[in-house]
This record gives structure tokens, C-alpha cells and sequence, in this order.
């Protein structure tokens, strides 16, 4: 339960009326279940300032502790595709795109073909395949006359040796033709030079960067087309270091996304990742979220609430309290010698009103939760 204690400080041309709230009580690392603002119960809670003063009504100080209660780790993060069910589509051959036969939004099945190539290519690649066959049966022939001779002691081991692989030779050649005959979906026996490129999965045109009559090269970077199935997505989130013993694969997630702010969706902790962005100190975490109505579009953002199983003591501040100044934030943290000062700290993602912070305050400090900005002012004016 929180207490609140209210004090007098000398303000500037007066006295400041100022409330502590003693407490935080927040769940462990997401929403706090009791906030630390104390809110006012009394006139003597609010400052009143005379007039010509700062038009800023009240201030109120808040103290901090942690908690050490289990609950939602909330993390900031972005709906992406589920790469184990998405194909980006690409040519293994030279060519021209003759004719496209899906167009964005459309919901294609394995096999079915996608762009039709003309390729000389593709005569190439079958000539190969008749020739790789032809070879492949006289070695096979070559072989065994010679170990039938080898039998006899007519030939040297040498000449088996070569024999062998020359076979093995052959054999690998017409695999790997007969393994390009087979992407693109062409016979050896029936000359073509047009191929179709096919889905192997089952999903929705997300993307198209290939147009009618375009030329297509084998090693070009840029995918034709991405098919994605859409029936479950990724949620990629970030959870800083401190936080990563509180994050589990397997852990529960809630999923709120601002298009639809009154519904949320479930998942699960699919993977944490095994690295350490050294730039902000985090970790990516991957949560798989079952989509079967497609409300969620990829790069839609997000928030996270891990439904941690976990318990570490964490500190929370009003969003009001913490000011940012480019990519620094900063508090207003009163001493006990009714002083203030401007303190760096280190913050997480503002949740809810509720802001995690990660370094720069300890249990006990006192912070300005609202009227931060002025105090700011009348600090560095000093």
C-alpha cells in the first residue's frame, strides 16, 4: 500500500507545498500494479503560486522503491512476416519475364506457377541433361566391362581406379542437371525455352518487384515476388540485459498494437536471441502470435507484455517525471537538503504512463514527478 507524506520546501519567491509518495509497487518488470504518484487528497497537496509566478500549479515529489512481485515484462516492438513460412522468390537462370500470373493480395497454393521466363537457357540446360545421361550410361558400361577384366587379372588396378572415377564423375554431373531440370519444372526430352517460377508454400502475394517483359538475372538481389503466410506472425521485441533472466522461451505473451487498441492478441516466446546488441544493450526476442483473422500487418508496431514466471526487483517512474533531451533522459531528484539537482539516467519503454528505470536512480531517491520541466529551468538558471 503506499503512504504519502506531505513537506514544506522553500520554493522560489515562497513555499512549495510537495507530496512523497513512498512506494512503487509495480509488477515485476511490466504494468505496475500500484503507480508511485500520490494523488492529492487535500488543497495543501497542490502549490499555489501568487500571481506573476510561473503559470505551473503544483509539483508533487515522489520515492521510489522496488519490486520484487512476478508479473508483465512489457517490451517495445514490431510485427514482422513468419520466415519460417515465407518464400522469397528467385531465378535460377537468366531471362525475361513473359507473363505475370498473380498480382499483390493474392492467395496462391505449392506448386502453382507464380512468373513465366523465356530462357535459351533452358535448352542449354536440357542439351546438358542429354549429354550428362549419355555419359553417365557409357561409364556405367566402361566400369563393369572393366572390372569383369579386372576378374580376369587383365588389367591394372590404375585403370579400375580411373574407371571409377570417371563414374562417379558422370554421376554427379547428371545430378546436378537433373536437379536444375527440376526447379524449373522442365523434362529433358521436350525442348522448351519458356520455365515457369512456382510458390512452395502455401500463402499471400505480400510483394511484387518484377514487371512484364522485365529481364531477370539468376544472381540479382531483390526477390521477384514474397509470398508469406499470414496465418501466424512474428513479433520481434527487445528486452534489455537486466531484464533477460525474466524472459523465457515458452513464457506467454499479450500482444496490443494501437490499430486496435481494445483487443489483444496471445502468443508465446518463440526464441531469445544468443546475442547482445552492443549499441543499446538488448537482446531480440522473437514471440510467434497466431493471426487467423490477419487483423496484424506486419511492421505494424507493438507492445509486449511477457507474462514473466520470473521475479527481479524493478523501479518505476511516472512518464512525467523522466524528461528526454535528445537521446539522453534526465530526473529532478530533491535532497534531503530540500536541494534539487538534474540526474542522467537510463530508461526503458514508456508503458502505460510507467517508465522502467534501468541505471541512475537507487531505492530512496526522491523525484519530481510533476512540474519536472520547471524545476529543470529553475535549476539550471541557478
Amino acid at each position: 500500500m503506499n503512504r504519502t507524506t506531505a513537506g514544506i520546501l522553500p520554493g522560489l519567491g515562497g513555499w512549495i507545498w510537495v507530496v512523497a509518495g513512498l512506494g512503487v509497487g509495480c509488477g515485476g518488470g511490466g504494468h505496475p500494479a500500484d503507480p508511485p504518484v500520490a494523488e492529492p487528497h487535500e488543497d495543501r497537496d497542490v502549490i499555489r503560486y501568487d500571481a506573476g509566478m510561473a503559470p505551473l500549479d503544483f509539483i508533487k515529489i515522489v520515492t521510489v522503491a522496488p519490486s520484487s512481485s512476478a508479473g508483465s515484462l512489457a517490451l517495445p516492438g514490431r510485427v514482422t512476416f513468419n520466415e519460417d513460412q515465407t518464400q522469397r522468390l528467385a531465378s535460377p537462370i537468366d531471362g525475361r519475364a513473359a507473363r505475370i500470373l498473380v498480382k499483390l493480395g493474392d492467395r496462391v497454393r505449392p506448386g502453382q506457377p507464380l512468373v513465366q521466363l523465356s530462357s535459351p537457357s533452358v535448352g542449354q540446360i536440357q542439351a546438358d541433361a542429354q549429354k550428362s545421361s549419355s555419359d553417365l550410361s557409357l561409364s556405367e558400361k566402361s566400369l563393369e566391362r572393366i572390372r569383369k577384366l579386372q576378374a580376369d587379372g587383365a588389367v591394372a588396378a590404375k585403370d579400375v581406379a580411373q574407371a571409377e572415377a570417371d563414374h562417379r564423375k558422370a554421376v554427379a554431373e547428371y545430378a546436378r542437371v537433373k536437379a536444375q531440370l527440376s526447379a524449373l519444372g522442365v523434362s529433358a526430352s521436350d525442348p522448351a525455352v519458356y520455365v515457369g517460377l512456382r510458390a512452395q508454400i502455401a500463402g499471400t502475394v505480400v510483394e511484387r518487384n518484377v514487371l512484364l517483359g522485365q529481364e531477370v538475372r539468376a544472381d540479382q538481389a531483390t526477390p521477384l515476388m514474397t509470398i508469406s503466410n499470414l496465418d501466424t506472425l512474428w513479433v520481434q521485441g527487445d528486452v534489455y540485459e537486466q531484464d533477460l533472466s525474466l524472459v523465457k522461451e515458452g513464457d506467454p505473451v499479450v500482444i496490443h498494437v494501437p490499430a486496435y487498441p481494445d483487443q489483444t492478441f496471445k502468443g508465446v516466446v518463440g526464441h531469445v536471441s544468443d546475442v547482445v546488441d552492443p549499441a543499446t544493450h538488448s537482446v531480440k526476442v522473437r514471440c510467434v502470435v497466431p493471426n487467423p483473422e490477419q487483423r496484424l500487418k506486419p511492421e505494424m508496431f507493438a507492445q509486449i507484455a511477457v507474462q514473466s514466471r520470473a521475479t527481479r526487483d524493478a523501479i518505476y517512474l511516472p512518464s512525467k517525471a523522466v524528461l528526454n533531451e535528445g537521446d539522453r533522459s534526465l530526473v529532478i531528484v530533491a535532497t534531503n537538503a530540500n536541494t534539487f539537482r538534474v540526474q542522467p539516467i537510463s530508461a526503458g519503454a514508456d508503458v502505460d504512463g510507467q517508465v522502467r528505470i534501468l541505471r541512475g536512480l537507487v531505492p530512496g531517491d526522491r523525484v519530481v514527478a510533476e512540474g519536472a520541466i520547471f524545476m529543470k529551468r529553475e535549476v539550471e538558471s541557478q
